[in-house]
């Protein structure tokens, strides 16, 4: 499948289908996700948990705006909006709970601050965040409730389809627990979904680039976030480093990563970002590419460009493999 010679025609001028235009076919307009604060842990770091914190995760459970996670829900709304509103031109918002995990909470809590978040008029739908294994059956009712007010994406925490590279980052869940999560929430809901994958880990080989790829194009997936690893002072990843256990990807091997795994990915599957970002500065050790906004962004694009390569443009609709747990489809 040969679309080097027509990006403009596929993805608007891009070399990949990105979230923007998704959204913008979505809503008709260009539409913006306001971050918030609000969950106050997750599975590993639970006080009666047995697990481990995730190798690569900080006191604040990636939220974009630590500071003010003391602040009320509405607060966080408001404010926010102000901020992505200096840069983004939008009227319409999604109200992004980010960080942690964000559907722990007993329902009327987690009913109380969806309801919050609509009852803003520019908010026009939810992005919660989640993790594979923190999806009860209690929470599919009060998911389906909110479809039928506003948009509703779910975006599970996968990072990996390999057990081995969920162990090495201490996630406390299975590749197969990734599979039936997505499943099920597609099954009992009517939500979208997303999934966010971690690249840089150890015996990351191109195989398993494409076989992530494939994995997707066979889920009912609409979007996928990528990450790579990088280090961030008081986490365990910090004390690999400092060790040299671990070595973070640079950027040029980790664009061509992404871009072998975007070639294989289905072209109807929207990219949420290419690389990570990361927010607080002060406490980024390394790559010290990643603190760069835009810059691996535009690297890697440009890369594809002068290779002329496009997202889906080794993907083949024809030639899926089967789904490697086949027990785990309902």
């Amino acid at each position: 499948m040969d679309h080097s010679s027509q990006p403009d025609a596929i993805f608007q001028g891009r070399r990949y289908f990105p979230i923007s235009q998704y959204f913008r076919k979505r809503f008709g307009e260009r539409v913006a996700k306001i971050s918030v604060s609000i969950a106050e842990t997750c599975p590993n770091r639970s006080p009666n948990s047995s697990m481990e914190a995730c190798v690569f995760c900080d006191d604040w459970g990636s939220a974009a705006y630590h500071l003010e996670k003391d602040r009320e829900l509405i607060d966080q709304i408001r404010h926010n909006k102000k901020l992505v509103s200096r840069r983004l031109k939008c009227k319409q918002f999604l109200v992004y709970f980010q960080s942690y995990t964000n559907t722990l909470d007993k329902i009327k809590i987690l009913q109380q601050r969806f309801e919050t978040a609509l009852s803003e008029e520019y908010v026009s739908g939810l992005v919660v965040g989640t993790r594979p294994d923190c999806l009860p059956e209690r929470i599919f009712p009060l998911l389906n409730d909110m479809c039928q007010k506003s948009y509703v994406l779910v975006e599970i925490g996968a990072q990996s389809f390999f057990n081995d590279q969920l162990e090495f980052l201490k996630r406390g869940h299975s590749a197969e627990k990734n599979i039936e999560a997505v499943l099920k929430l597609h099954q009992k809901t009517d939500v979208d979904i997303g999934v966010h994958l971690i690249f840089g880990m150890p015996d990351e080989t191109p195989e398993r680039l494409i076989e992530t790829a494939r994995i997707i194009n066979q889920l009912p997936v609409s979007n996928v976030k990528l990450h790579n690893l990088h280090v961030l002072t008081n986490t365990t990843l910090a004390e690999m480093y400092h060790r040299n256990e671990f070595v973070p990807d640079e950027l040029d091997v980790y664009a061509d990563k992404v871009i072998l795994f975007l070639r294989h990915l289905s072209p109807d599957v929207a990219v949420q970002r290419l690389a990570a970002i990361a927010n607080r500065w002060d406490e980024l050790i390394a790559p010290k590419w990643t603190g760069k906004k835009m810059g691996p962004l535009d690297f890697i694009e440009s890369r594809m460009k002068e290779a002329g390569y496009l997202q889906g443009d080794l993907y083949d609709a024809e030639q899926l493999p089967e789904m490697a747990t086949p027990s785990l489809i309902f």
